[in-house]
C-alpha cells in the first residue's frame, strides 16, 4: 500500500489533561467556563477575535465555525497555529463554499466536520484536495452509505491526493498499526469522560450522538457501562473482533443495527495496517536497520 502521509498539523481531537473535561461551549458561555479546557463555537468570526482574550488561547483545543460564515479574514493572523473546525451541516449542497476557507491554512490547521449523508463524498474529496483534515460523523448508516464509506476509505489508503487525516479512519489505522488500544468514542469526540456539550442556556449535555441524554451522576462511566452491558447480554459485540476499539459505538442508539458493513471497513483498516507494518519492516531489513 502507498505511504504518502506527510507530517500532519496539530491535532483537532480533544486531548485534555488527565482527569479534566473539555467543554464544547457557545461563545456566549465563555464567561462561565473561562479557565477550563474548551472548544468554543460561533458563527461570527469577528466575535471570536474580540471576545477571546489572549489568556484564553492556551485553554482552547480548537474553535468551531458554524453556518459557513463570511468574514473569516479576521482569523488569518489572529491566534496563529490555533486549530479551526468548519462544521458543514449540508455537505452535498454546501461543499463548494470550502474554497473560501483555504487561505486559513496559511496560519491555522483546518478541519471539516460533516455528516455522512447523500453527497458527502464530494465534500470530503474537495476538503482533501484543499488539504483540510476531515472528521466524519459516522454512525448507524444504511448499506448504500457504507458502500460510499468503503470507496472513501480506498481513496484514503491508496490515493496520493489525500494527505491529511480523515477520521475515524486515521486514528483507527494508527491504532492497528502500532498495536495500541484506541477508543472510537474518543476518536469521534463523543466520550463523556473526555468532553461535554454545553447549550446556549449553559446546560451541560453528553456529547455528540449522546446529546439527548442528560449528564447523570457518573457520565464519565457511560462508555464502560454501555460496552459491558452489550458484552454481558451476549449481543453481536460479544464475539466481535473489533469490540475493543468500538466499545459498542455502532450499537448506539439502535442495538439491533447490523454491523456487517462496519466490520468490513474495520477489517480493511486492520489489513492495511498489517501490510504497512510488513512493508516498513521489509524496507528496514533491506537497509540493514532494526525494525
Amino acid at each position: 500500500m502507498q505511504t504518502h502521509r506527510r507530517e500532519q498539523p496539530q491535532s483537532l481531537s480533544a486531548s485534555p489533561p488527565v482527569s479534566s473535561i473539555v467543554y464544547q461551549i457557545p461563545l456566549g458561555q465563555l464567561g462561565a467556563y473561562r479557565g477550563n479546557p474548551l472548544v468554543v463555537r460561533s458563527d461570527h468570526p469577528q466575535d471570536l477575535v474580540t471576545q477571546l482574550l489572549p489568556t484564553d488561547l492556551g485553554n482552547l483545543a480548537y474553535i468551531q465555525l458554524y453556518g459557513l460564515p463570511s468574514g473569516t479574514d479576521v482569523l488569518m493572523h489572529w491566534a496563529e497555529g490555533l486549530a479551526i473546525d468548519l462544521v458543514l451541516d449540508n455537505p452535498g449542497q454546501d461543499f463548494p463554499t470550502l474554497y473560501g476557507y483555504a487561505k486559513l491554512l496559511d496560519n491555522h490547521p483546518v478541519r471539516v466536520t460533516l455528516p455522512i449523508e447523500s453527497g458527502f463524498e464530494k465534500a470530503v474529496k474537495l476538503a482533501s484536495s484543499l488539504e483540510f483534515a476531515v472528521r466524519l460523523k459516522i454512525g448507524q448508516h444504511p448499506p448504500t452509505l457504507i458502500e460510499s464509506l468503503a470507496r472513501l476509505l480506498g481513496d484514503y489508503l491508496h490515493k496520493s491526493m489525500v494527505t491529511q487525516p480523515i477520521e475515524c479512519f486515521h486514528s483507527l489505522l494508527l491504532g492497528f498499526y502500532r498495536d495500541e488500544p484506541v477508543n472510537l468514542w474518543a476518536i469521534q469526540e463523543e466520550d463523556p469522560a473526555l468532553i461535554r456539550y454545553v447549550d446556549e442556556q449553559g446546560t451541560e449535555h453528553l456529547p455528540g450522538r449522546l446529546g439527548g441524554l442528560a449528564c447523570g451522576p457518573a457520565p464519565e462511566n457511560f462508555v464502560a457501562d454501555w460496552s459491558n452491558r452489550l458484552s454481558a447480554d451476549g449481543a453481536e459485540c460479544a464475539d466481535c473482533p473489533f469490540f475493543s476499539p468500538c466499545r459498542g459505538y455502532f450499537k448506539w442508539p439502535g442495538r439491533d443495527y447490523d454491523c456487517a458493513g462496519v466490520k468490513a471497513l474495520l477489517a480493511t483498516l486492520r489489513q492495511a495496517a498489517d501490510e504497512l507494518r510488513a512493508d516498513i519492516a521489509a524496507a528496514k531489513s533491506r537497509s540493514g536497520t532494526t525494525p
